[in-house]
């Protein structure tokens, strides 16, 4: 049997004014999720614990078994195993975020980080990596020592390591603070004074480097500053092909998501990695995926949010979701019946950004098994409001529940 999982990562959505009140999954046409809807097990996804963040690495750690609460202590150290980046016990992984930051009218110039400068640009004009990569060779040279390294990702995110670092946590979400002064989030209490350090470091560095200067003679965003959240420590986590005597891959664009993946033992593959992907094209996943079940046996593919530092409107939205059913969703089920008896899971998480929603909105899944479909006369409607009504189903047991039925 091929398994696949489908995360399609902030395609749920709280109501929007306007869509009359409505989210882009209830406006979107939808007929193959609501295909599956009618013919699966549908519902909504949990995590066990109260008030638990649905996040998306979160979602995905879940689904493939491991309970966030215990395996789970911050997005830094996936993100530090998809660039290799090898973590002691003791070290601490932060994500560190190439951001522009510009000085709120009427206040005045200052070395310190505080309610004087706003966030301008949380992906610092969609920087390149090689543009990147001087930068953070200029912070390692200025900055790094035998405690603090510096480690080059793609475009605006890369990686910080501190040995034995004491913080608790990072600053908050920089796309939170969109439009905002920085102040509130800037980290707070133990070792928080260090990492302000840091970055007010950074913001002297990467101000006066002559590629930002470039940049804004140009007319780009400067990345003018370094942003450090999503702190974590290594876990270790019990490996997939043990626990699951199966094989499997990670399908996705996104570091952090393929790291979840390398953590459980899982193969990574980047769609980007083909010189035919393009970002808006859902149907090279779907390629991405037929190969890979080949000779694997489990494929888990994460589709990023298609708005990550876009303010899109609804409508947008809408045409977003409208992609994925008609580019990913439609294709996988015709191509998974090339390998006979399969199964097909589809959930969808609200947005990283936006918190609350994180928190407590509706993360809408459907389980379609090819043996166990319905009659084909059921209806369904795949959205956050319907799937609420379908009743709950605790993401860690998804995988368990699968394998061990008949």
């Amino acid at each position: 049997m091929k398994i696949v999982f489908v995360q399609a990562d902030g395609m749920a959505s709280a109501p929007l004014k306007e869509l009359g009140g409505r989210t882009p999954l209830q406006v979107a046409s939808t007929p193959n999720l609501d295909f599956l809807a009618g013919e699966g097990e549908y519902g909504q996804l949990i995590l066990p614990g109260e008030n638990v963040p649905r996040s998306g690495e979160r979602i995905h750690l879940a689904l493939l078994g491991y309970d966030p609460y215990k395996y789970y202590s911050g997005p830094g150290p996936f993100e530090a195993a998809s660039l290799e980046v090898g973590l002691e016990k003791q070290d601490m992984a932060f994500l560190c975020h190439l951001v522009t930051l510009g000085l709120m009218e009427g206040k005045s110039e200052s070395k310190k980080m505080g309610s004087h400068l706003f966030m301008l640009d949380d992906r610092a004009g969609g920087i390149e990596t090689e543009d990147a990569r001087d930068l953070i060779d200029a912070v390692n040279d200025q900055m790094g020592s035998e405690t603090i390294q510096f480690y080059t990702g793609k475009g605006h995110r890369h990686l910080m390591v501190w040995a034995g670092g004491a913080a608790r946590r990072g600053c908050g979400n920089p796309h939170a603070a969109l439009g905002k002064s920085i102040e509130p989030y800037l980290p707070t209490g133990e070792g928080s004074d260090i990492l302000r350090e840091l970055i007010e470091a950074s913001w002297i560095v990467l101000r006066n480097h002559p590629l930002n200067i470039e940049r804004e003679e140009t007319g780009l965003h400067p990345a003018n500053c370094l942003w450090l959240w999503g702190a974590g420590k290594a876990m270790e986590l019990p490996s997939w092909a043990d626990r699951w005597s199966m094989t499997g891959v990670t399908v996705s664009t996104v570091d952090l998501h393929l790291g979840v993946g390398i953590c459980a033992g899982l193969e990574a593959m980047n769609p980007q990695d083909y010189k035919e992907f393009h970002h808006s094209d859902f149907s090279f996943y779907a390629k991405v995926c037929h190969k890979a079940l080949q000779t694997k046996e489990f494929v888990y593919i994460h589709v990023p949010s298609s708005h990550e530092g876009e303010m899109k409107n609804g409508q947008e939205l809408v045409k977003d979701v409208e992609a994925l059913d008609d580019g990913l969703i439609g294709p996988l089920l015709r191509s998974l019946r090339d390998f006979g008896e399969y199964c097909l899971l589809v959930a969808c998480n609200h947005d990283q950004e936006d918190v609350s929603a994180s928190a407590a909105g509706s993360t809408p899944y459907v389980l379609y098994k090819s043996t166990g479909a319905k009659s084909g006369n059921s209806r369904g409607t795949f959205s956050e409001v319907e799937a609420g009504e379908r009743g709950n189903r605790d993401a860690t047991r998804i995988i368990e529940r699968l394998l061990a039925s008949p």
